[in-house]
């Protein structure tokens, strides 16, 4: 778990910025760093889980120093990309963070669609003054963030944007079916005015003060495209296959890491699979 925030815009101050990182630092206790410069400043709490150097910390440069990006989450199929960017690609660390900045600098905001990983990231381009920012295809990592008179902020957590000054006002609907039915509420909204989050696989761009959010991933559809009828036998050795495929891929770490177990069934079998 690391920590993301930013403001784009006139507000943008480091000094608020160090409020904001504080305000989530529990999310990143190996680092805490921020990047500013004319109305734009990014912040970033790091939890150390890939490439343990300074080298590695972010906000991260693109080599050219075009692009500044902070992330949060895990790019599982790193080591993929990496083979497939180098030839386009000159890398200086052994991050997932790199490689995710080289695969947009590569691909674009195609890049998504290589990517296998839980993710709330936004890359800056300082030659286009654009912000692109994108949240995993089923929303694992967090994304909020508040517009204002033209002014963008977004963090990991809400309580950060508060720290950024953001009055936090109760959105009355969302109470009001959390309460009664358990709901809540639309994948955009949170229990407070004027505080959105990013839905599970969007992006969302900023560019000449024009917000825009797109649809990257669609599971319905993704379904819908690859669904067949298939032998049971072979539907069991694929289902095992992916899981075991999973659990290798997870586990890449340079760090010590644990298994929470809860003793049913589907804990156990992923823990056979973790000591396979």
């Amino acid at each position: 778990m690391c920590g993301i925030a930013g403001i784009i815009g006139t507000a943008a101050a480091s000094t608020t910025m160090e409020h904001m990182l504080e305000a989530q630092s529990h999310r990143g206790p190996d680092a805490q760093q921020l990047f500013e410069e004319d109305q734009v400043v990014l912040g970033h709490n790091r939890l150390s889980i890939i490439d343990l150097t300074k080298a590695a910390n972010q906000p991260f440069h693109s080599q050219d120093q075009r692009y500044v990006i902070v992330f949060n989450g895990e790019i599982y199929n790193y080591l993929e990309l990496r083979k497939t960017l180098s030839a386009h690609y000159n890398f200086k660390t052994q991050s997932d963070t790199e490689v995710l900045l080289a695969a947009y600098i590569h691909w674009g905001d195609q890049c998504l669609s290589q990517c296998n990983g839980m993710f709330a990231f936004v890359i800056w381009d300082r030659e286009r003054s654009r912000l692109f920012a994108a949240r995993d295809r089923f929303g694992v990592k967090p994304f909020y963030y508040h517009l204002k008179d033209g002014v963008l902020y977004f963090a990991s957590e809400i309580k950060t944007l508060a720290a950024a000054g953001i009055k936090l006002s109760p959105e009355e609907s969302v109470w009001a079916s959390y309460f009664v039915y358990g709901s809540y509420g639309m994948p955009t909204q949170t229990f407070y005015k004027d505080v959105l989050q990013l839905e599970a696989g969007h992006s969302l761009s900023w560019e000449a003060g024009k917000l825009r959010i797109k649809r990257w991933y669609d599971f319905a559809k993704a379904v819908e495209k690859h669904a067949a009828v298939l032998p049971l036998e072979t539907v069991k050795e694929r289902y095992l296959s992916l899981l075991d495929e999973s659990i290798a891929m997870r586990f890449r770490a340079d760090v010590p890491l644990g298994f929470n177990v809860s003793g049913g069934l589907d804990s156990s079998a992923l823990l056979t699979l973790v000591n396979r």
